[in-house]
């Protein structure tokens, strides 16, 4: 992680005093705070935030290709206080591998089924980390930037025509 000159808010400085690594991303659109993490750091921040903030609740986790990396976006919540954080964790796109956080929000299985299905990052851990929406024996990642659909009666390649 880069150093930058965005100021931590209350979770990330909550993070630093309890000497756990978060790199400040500022707020998103909706004035959520928002923090980077390393995969080595997301379950000790995951599991001190549920324990000591009460974020209880993780409302989504997906994922996507970014510049040079795999990233599993997460949110989780309190729910007495109305409080959110989203949290970012990017991967290496040669080995994609994220820990799990099954063992402590149990919803993340399904969400991490997913990224695994269309992004193919591998969640450490994970009780069944199979394919969920494609079938078992699908190849590829379809929502890789270098992913080649199959080609088949149903997926024919596009023929464009300047004819009308």
């Amino acid at each position: 992680m880069t150093e930058t000159n965005i100021e931590a808010g209350a979770f990330g400085s909550y993070l630093k005093e309890k000497s756990i690594k978060s790199k400040a991303l500022g707020k998103n659109a909706s004035g959520t705070e928002m923090i980077e993490l390393e995969p080595g750091d997301l379950i000790a921040a995951v599991k001190e935030l549920k324990r000591s903030k009460k974020m209880t609740f993780l409302n989504y986790m997906t994922a996507l290709e970014v510049k040079d990396a795999y990233q599993s976006v997460i949110q989780i919540e309190n729910h007495e206080d109305n409080s959110f954080l989203v949290m970012k964790v990017n991967t290496n796109k040669s080995n994609p591998s994220i820990p799990t956080l099954c063992d402590i929000y149990p919803n993340a299985n399904w969400f991490e089924r997913e990224a695994y299905d269309m992004i193919g990052i591998k969640y450490d851990g994970h009780p069944n980390l199979t394919r969920i929406l494609n079938p078992d024996k699908w190849e590829g990642y379809p929502l890789r930037k270098d992913y080649i659909g199959p080609i088949d009666k149903l997926n024919e390649p596009i023929k464009l025509s300047l004819q009308k």
